[in-house]
């Protein structure tokens, strides 16, 4: 058999469903019925902003408690933010900083670590 990590009471697998059923519910953005592009986003500013990110999510992309956001899909990134800012996500933290960017905020961070990610595979 397998061994189930559990993570503040919740089992890794179940938190990885309920990310997956997010992420599939949800086929509409805040940005309406356009796909998120890198064009549209401002990377700079992603940057700028990823640093309230990355004070808990490790910008090297490993896991510890708390999972990589490093190189997730960008409409994926925006999909799960949009759930905590809904509060269809439980997660206190997660849900006021979600609350706490605007549409553009969001599109620029999601392009910053989706840009990230694909960085180190090139290398």
């Amino acid at each position: 058999m397998f061994e189930v990590e559990y993570v503040g009471g919740i089992s890794l697998l179940k938190r990885l469903f309920c990310l997956l059923v997010v992420v599939l519910l949800y086929g509409q953005t805040a940005l309406g019925d356009t796909h998120p592009t890198l064009e549209a986003a401002d990377l700079e500013f992603g940057e700028y902003l990823s640093s309230s990110c990355t004070s808990c999510h490790l910008i090297s992309g490993e896991e510890s408690n708390i999972p990589s956001i490093v190189g997730w899909d960008m409409e994926g990134f925006i999909h799960v933010l949009e759930a905590y800012r809904n509060k269809e996500l439980e997660n206190e933290v997660m849900q006021n900083i979600a609350l706490s960017l605007d549409d553009e905020e969001i599109l620029a961070l999601a392009a910053y670590f989706f840009t990230i990610g694909r960085d180190e595979e090139t290398e």
